[in-house]
């Protein structure tokens, strides 16, 4: 199978985990397992390896062998991995919904180290948005709906609360259905097209507990876990310093000759490095200046067309368009929503 790039394989829980359903359906497992050279009785393993490009088409072809448009959605409560990771451990263990996504952040790399999620304050609102590092696209949809769908069902599952967003959105292209995704997520705000999939919670939910806390298992699935990540993270200093050099530069346009000769090397084996880290340079330039932009947009004391700019920009209404993508919402109304609440 043709792939645009090569990939390293990372373990999953969730492969087995979907092939025994579909199975359990009277779904062509093996039709599956043929298609995605898996390894030989993948079905009766704790986790299997597979890249993400292919996981997200092994979640399509799931779909198509049992003629389900939205098994997506249902999966986060029908497959049955084997074992728990220790970030989803550390999650469940964690007291406050708020808490748990904060480790849901933390210990994505864990699961895969590409997966990037994000939690943002927004006034009285948060934003938690994930996307996969070096696929600037996306996946498929059936990835991007069972990130969120994961995420939200987790929500719901581990407080026992009705939790609903106040939007939702995807980077994907609008599908010809959507009312399943309405009636799942209930919510009529649900957007496509964006720079990442993510949510909108309102802060409230924030708070609620989760039934499964347990302060000595969080403890100790936490030493685990940073244990884990401190063992990877060697692999990720690159990428950092790269993205640094870029946060420098962006206010003169930050172009990959530049960079490349910053760090004394071509520019063919800057890319080249960022790619084996599963970025392309442009994907990193955009990282950082959204980062950047959201620090500048929060301080009241610059004007939008310095931030505009600092960033590398021509005008303000290019730098509005990209913020847009990025947050889901205008610059000013960013720096609105980021002022401090004034109590009565």
């Amino acid at each position: 199978m043709a792939r645009a790039r090569k990939e390293t394989p990372f373990k999953s829980g969730l492969v087995p985990a979907l092939l025994r359903l579909v199975r359990s359906r009277g779904g062509d497992a093996g039709l599956l397992v043929r298609r995605f050279e898996l390894p030989a009785g993948v079905e009766e393993l704790a986790e299997a390896p597979i890249t993400a490009g292919d996981f997200g088409r092994l979640l399509e072809a799931a779909s198509g062998e049992l003629g389900d448009p939205f098994l997506a959605l249902r999966l986060p409560v029908e497959l049955e991995p084997r074992r728990y990771g220790l970030g989803e451990l550390a999650m469940r263990a964690s007291p406050t919904v708020r808490e748990a996504l904060l480790r849901m952040v933390r210990y994505a790399p864990l699961e895969n180290e590409r997966l990037v999620f994000e939690l943002e304050e927004r006034g009285t609102e948060v934003a938690f948005t994930c996307r996969v590092a070096g696929h600037p696209r996306g996946l498929t949809r059936y990835v991007h709906e069972y990130a969120l769908a994961s995420v939200l069902t987790h929500v719901r599952t581990l407080t026992g609360l009705q939790v609903v967003p106040r939007s939702v959105w995807f980077l994907h292209a609008r599908p010809k259905l959507v009312d399943t995704l309405h009636r799942f997520f209930g919510t009529e705000e649900i957007d496509f097209g964006r720079a990442e999939n993510g949510l909108l919670l309102d802060g409230a939910w924030m708070e609620a507990r989760l039934t499964t806390a347990d302060a000595r298992l969080l403890a100790t699935a936490e030493h685990l876990a940073d244990s884990a990540l401190r063992a990877r993270a060697p692999a990720e200093d690159f990428t950092a310093t790269v993205a640094s050099r870029i946060e420098e530069a962006l206010g003169s346009g930050a172009s990959a000759e530049d960079i490349a000769a910053r760090l004394h090397m071509s520019k063919r084996t800057l890319q080249r490095r960022l790619e084996e880290d599963g970025l392309s340079y442009q994907e990193l330039v955009d990282r950082v200046r959204a980062e950047k932009a959201r620090a500048l947009v929060g301080d009241e004391g610059l004007e939008l067309a310095d931030v505009a700019f600092r960033l590398g920009f021509s005008d303000v209404s290019s730098f509005s368009r990209s913020f847009r993508r990025w947050t889901g919402v205008s610059p000013g109304r960013y720096r609105l929503l980021k002022q401090p609440r004034v109590s009565d």
